[in-house]
């Protein structure tokens, strides 16, 4: 079953009043909801913007958006109340088990918020297209099943058996703009919380984009200036309570999977 075949049903099933492609500026967004735009009953793509992240990131998803003709809602965690600066200067940076907290905060609420504004009745029913792929996942979520639903939410994974290479074949046949973001530092840069993120890995940041880079040195000596001993690439000095859950599988499942890499396991 190809992604549209799989839209369609998850369509003819759940009967979406609209159909979301999540576009975080990744290039398996990009491929997923490229695909998902060729259903007649494709609604928009959404980004959240994070405040946290690669402005050029967010400038790739809204060109890109402009020249495809696809109407774009970007939600801002801010808008949601939720400031990464402050949130970081009250806790501190949130190391590998505080990923779900921030995903909360910076994510979540912000999905949310689109939820609200897109249901009409209480049964309404919201479908998400995601660039989750199998090959991408498994090591660190398992099986990741094609449709899920969560509430109003219907999670479709339209490339779900795709590997990197059909993307990147996909991308090339489509004629489609890459991020240059992506193919610098081979991650989209979108969400930048640090709580995978590993030694270096803001030096390499800085050497392609400094403005960034100078933003989170600021805010980790704002973070140090309030007592809090550990940096934004650092794990914190006590054990956090770890609680599992499976909302962190779609919207950060490139952070989970290279969280295998950088950190062998747990973390």
């Amino acid at each position: 079953m190809n992604g549209l075949e799989l839209l369609s049903k998850a369509i003819e099933q759940y009967k979406p009043v609209a159909v979301y492609g999540l576009f975080s500026g990744g290039h398996d967004s990009l491929t997923a909801t490229h695909v998902a735009a060729q259903h007649p009953a494709f609604t928009a793509a959404v980004h959240i913007n994070t405040g946290i992240g690669i402005e050029q990131t967010r400038q790739f998803v809204r060109a890109t958006c402009e020249r495809q003709t696809w109407p774009l809602k970007e939600y801002r965690a801010e808008d949601c109340g939720q400031v990464y600066r402050d949130i970081v200067v009250q806790h501190g940076f949130p190391g590998p088990m505080g990923h779900l907290f921030m995903y909360s905060r910076l994510k979540e609420r912000a999905l949310r918020k689109l939820i609200r504004e897109t249901k009409t009745e209480f049964k309404d029913k919201v479908l998400l297209v995601t660039g989750v792929r199998s090959q991408e996942s498994q090591r660190r979520m398992g099986h990741v099943e094609p449709i899920q639903v969560d509430g109003a939410k219907v999670w479709c994974a339209i490339i779900h058996d795709w590997s990197k290479r059909d993307c990147n074949d996909y991308i090339e046949a489509n004629q489609l703009p890459r991020n240059e973001v992506v193919d610098l530092i081979h991650m989209s840069g979108e969400c930048l919380c640090g709580a995978f993120a590993h030694p270096g890995e803001l030096k390499e940041i800085e050497l392609w984009f400094p403005e960034t880079a100078a933003k989170i040195r600021q805010i980790e000596a704002e973070v140090k200036e309030v007592g809090h001993c550990w940096g934004w690439e650092e794990k914190p000095p006590y054990t956090r309570k770890k609680a599992p859950d499976k909302r962190q599988m779609m919207l950060c499942y490139g952070c989970i999977h290279n969280q295998a890499a950088v950190f062998g396991g747990e973390g």
